[in-house]
C-alpha cells in the first residue's frame, strides 16, 4: 500500500536559496531509491509561516521509505548546514479523498 511522507521545515525568510540547495541533494538521493514514486515542495505564502516549506513525497511502502532512510541518507542530512532548518517529519496513509466533477 502507498503511504505519503510529510516533512515540514522551518526556513528563515532570507535563507531559501540555502535551504533549497541541500533540499534539493537529499532529494536527488530519494528520487533513485526503490519505491520512490514521486513528490512536491510546498513552500507557505506568508514568510512568516512557522513551517514555510513542506515536503510531501509519495512510496510504494512504508518498508520501501525506511530503506531509503540507509546510510547515505543520514550522512547528508547530519550535516552542520541542516541544524539551522528543522523539521516535522511523519509517514501517512490516506484515509480519505475527494474532488470536483469534472477533476476542477
Amino acid at each position: 500500500m502507498a503511504v505519503t511522507f510529510i516533512n515540514l521545515f522551518e526556513v528563515q525568510a532570507g535563507r531559501d536559496e540555502a535551504f533549497l540547495a541541500l533540499w534539493q541533494q537529499v532529494n536527488a538521493h530519494m528520487r533513485t531509491q526503490p519505491g520512490y514514486q514521486s513528490h512536491q515542495l510546498h513552500r507557505a505564502l506568508a514568510d512568516g509561516a512557522p513551517y514555510r516549506y513542506a515536503n510531501v513525497a509519495i512510496w510504494e511502502s512504508a518498508d520501501a521509505w525506511r530503506a531509503a532512510h540507509n546510510d547515505t541518507f543520514r550522512q547528508m542530512v547530519t550535516r552542520p548546514e541542516w541544524q539551522e532548518y528543522p523539521s516535522t517529519p511523519a509517514l501517512y496513509e490516506l484515509v480519505h479523498t475527494s474532488s470536483l466533477p469534472g477533476g476542477a
